[in-house]
């Protein structure tokens, strides 16, 4: 039997005993010899030592566990004072201000916050930025938005912008590919499953890849238009 296994079980039989620390050696080694007979053959001598080190040790971790719950709470960009956890929400008046950099955010603005604890933290400058599903969405309606808009007015510059929007849909797609299923559930303003993020990622992508192809259609019909156009001599 090692000495390893008499003071683990030593401790064990210290917070299982009704006098806990108080307990005298004799009392706890008839327990642990009842409880087992591996230690039918340690001695009283040296189970008082053992017994003096073991209570040595949980007296010194009480303290230390006295000193942390004295010490004041104070919360960080990444959790709360009473480390609850922060959740993601949208702010719906003007009056939030981040109790990191002490800034006031407007209406519609994305904060990490716990209720519990009023704590608030901003994203972006503070708490780091983790686009949702719910941005994504966003994100998309508003690139098909362009689209749209672009191929009605059908302006001169009508190459240049649809370039321009071709490239934050690739990016937006790239952003979307790149989103772990677990990031998409744990920073959701609403409670998801993951089989609900994954279905919704996949159903983003087959969007993005068809404004793709959207966009692209349209590029192949100006130069179909381009092409049939005759030269002014």
């Amino acid at each position: 039997m090692a000495d390893a296994d008499l003071i683990a079980a030593t401790r064990k039989a210290i917070t299982e005993h009704e006098d806990g620390l108080d307990v005298g050696p004799v009392a706890l080694l008839k327990v642990l010899q009842e409880t087992n007979s591996e230690f039918s053959g340690v001695g009283i001598q040296k189970f008082k030592k053992v017994l003096t080190k073991v209570k040595a040790a949980i007296k010194e971790e009480q303290e230390l566990a006295r000193i942390e719950a004295l010490k004041p709470k104070t919360g960080s960009t990444e959790n709360c004072p009473g480390r609850h956890g922060l959740k993601r929400f949208m702010t719906n008046h003007t009056s939030y201000c981040c109790d990191t950099c002490r800034c006031y955010l407007p209406e519609g603005a994305p904060m990490w916050g716990c209720r519990q604890c009023d704590w608030d933290v901003c994203e972006g400058r503070c708490h780091p930025c983790c686009m949702t599903l719910s941005d994504f969405r966003a994100n998309f309606m508003g690139l098909e938005s362009q689209v749209e808009m672009i191929h009605a007015e059908g302006t001169t510059d009508m190459k240049t912008r649809l370039a321009q929007v071709e490239t934050e849909a690739h990016k937006l797609e790239k952003q979307i590919d790149n989103a772990t299923i677990q990031d998409l559930v744990k920073f959701s303003a609403v409670q998801i499953t993951e089989d609900q993020a994954r279905n919704e990622k996949k159903n983003l992508l087959n969007k993005s890849e068809g404004l793709l192809s959207k966009i692209e259609t349209i590029f192949h019909d100006l130069r179909a238009g381009d092409a049939k156009t005759p030269i002014a001599e």
